[in-house]
């Protein structure tokens, strides 16, 4: 997948979930519900990890990047995004599982419960903001034409007709702009679903329709001040421009790095390679992890040092993090590097006494 594609691709998801979150935010508000996602508020901090590590666990990066714009809406806590990115193995998990779906499935179940804990642990000691940190994308409320802060604009007791002749009534530029852009990227998702079990095109294909559907009944005052002013003015340009700096960078660093040749003269090296398996680990990106899966799988790299990558690296989802809130993206892998460092280097050390 070409840089710029993988970026427009990513960006579109995350800018289509965060639409998708500001406008129920702003209907739930609307109707007198309060902030925030139904079952996901501060008082299911549990549920809240485990919805966050078992959207990790869908294969793609569907699940991971869905966690973290729900923590840039300020709708999940920091430990929901470190339990997600323990499960979320990205594109890895499709090649794993292609390989030996059983051995996948402990070693995912591993990972849930290793990600439960320290996401824990992390919303109880780590979840305060960081200095200098301005990462959440918080819903702002706007009073106008009587208080009303619903953003839809159909009203009761309307017919079908007039309702449809509605939509076009105050039909603006931006609308206009949206819809073909969206619209433009479903023909290319569709250009791309080779099958109907192409899982996570599918997904990008069901959330862009419902995206498309909104913009068509949304108010203009939703439009131009949530969707043009508040996410695509001021929050598109950061996370385009660091996914598109970032994938960039990684495909002439993996052009002129032969990372295979690296790896293959340090195997009688253990713990040089726990190391190396933790380094390449902070990649935002499933490719480069994947030799430390075939490595595995044909019996050449020890488990410990295949665990210590698997629960460091997390596919794209981190990646976002990135391009949002660079001190939460080391935080992040940091508390993940030293418990890849624990539990690989305990497994080397254990299963060489056996």
């Amino acid at each position: 997948m070409a840089p710029l594609w993988e970026t427009m691709h990513i960006v579109f998801f995350v800018m289509v979930v965060l639409m998708l979150m500001e406008f129920i935010e702003l209907y739930r508000l609307g109707k007198g519900k309060g902030e925030g996602l139904p079952f996901l508020g501060g008082k299911h901090r549990f549920l809240q990890l485990l919805v966050a590590a078992l959207l990790g666990f869908i294969p793609g990066c569907v699940g991971g990047l869905m966690v973290v714009s729900f923590y840039a809406h300020r709708s999940i806590g920091f430990g929901a995004v470190v339990a997600a990115s323990f499960t979320a193995l990205g594109d890895d998990a499709f090649r794993m599982l292609a390989i030996d779906p059983g051995a996948t499935l402990w070693i995912e179940g591993v990972l849930l419960l290793a990600g439960l804990g320290v996401g824990a642990f992390c919303d109880r000691f780590l979840s305060k903001p960081l200095r200098g940190e301005k990462f959440h994308c918080r819903v702002e409320v706007h009073r106008h034409e009587g208080g009303d802060v619903c953003p839809h604009r159909l009203e009761k007791g309307v017919g079908p007709f007039r309702r449809f002749v509605s939509l076009f009534d105050d039909w603006s530029f931006v609308r206009t702009l949206l819809v073909v852009l969206l619209v433009a990227y479903l023909v290319v998702i569709f250009g791309r679903l080779h099958s109907p079990l192409d899982f996570e095109h599918v997904v990008f294909a069901v959330l862009a329709i419902i995206a498309l559907c909104l913009l068509l009944v949304v108010n203009e005052h939703f439009l131009q001040e949530h969707l043009w002013q508040h996410l695509i003015r001021k929050h598109f340009p950061s996370i385009f421009l660091w996914t598109a700096g970032t994938l960039y960078f990684l495909a002439i660093f993996q052009q002129n790095v032969d990372l295979q040749a690296w790896i293959e003269n340090d195997l009688g090296k253990q713990f040089l390679l726990l190391l190396a398996a933790i380094s390449i680990g902070w990649i935002p990106q499933s490719g480069p992890h994947f030799l430390f899966i075939q490595l595995y799988f044909t019996g050449v790299l020890p488990l410990g040092v295949f665990m210590a990558n698997a629960i460091v690296q997390d596919g794209h989802t981190s990646l976002l993090l990135l391009s949002s809130s660079r001190r939460r993206f080391v935080l992040l892998k940091a508390v993940k590097s030293l418990v890849a460092l624990l539990v690989g280097g305990g497994l080397l050390v254990f299963l060489q006494g056996i």
